[in-house]
C-alpha cells in the first residue's frame, strides 16, 4: 500500500522502475515549478495543496529518501500518479 496519494516511477537509470514521493523540503514546504530554476519555485505546506498546481501544469519536486532518493527530481505533471477517488 502507498503511503502518499501522488507518486511517480524512476523512468531511466539504475534506479528505474522506483517509486517517488511529493518531496517534503527542511522547511516542510513542497514545491511545485514550471522550472528546474530556483526563482520559480512556488511552495505549499500542505499535500493536499498540491494537485491543483499540477492540473495547471507545474511539475513536483519528488523523491524518496527511505529508498535511497534523498535528491529530489522536477518531475512533469503527467507522469505523476493521482489518487482515485471513489
Amino acid at each position: 500500500m502507498l503511503k502518499h496519494g501522488l507518486h511517480a516511477f524512476v523512468s531511466r537509470g539504475s534506479r528505474s522502475g522506483e517509486l517517488l514521493f511529493p518531496h517534503k523540503h527542511e522547511d516542510g514546504s513542497y514545491v511545485v515549478s514550471k522550472t528546474r530554476f530556483e526563482i520559480d519555485y512556488i511552495r505549499v505546506t500542505r499535500e493536499s495543496e498540491i494537485l491543483p498546481w499540477l492540473e495547471k501544469g507545474y511539475s513536483l519536486r519528488m523523491s524518496n529518501p527511505a529508498n535511497g532518493i534523498a535528491a529530489p527530481s522536477l518531475i512533469k505533471p503527467e507522469s505523476i500518479f493521482r489518487p482515485v477517488i471513489l
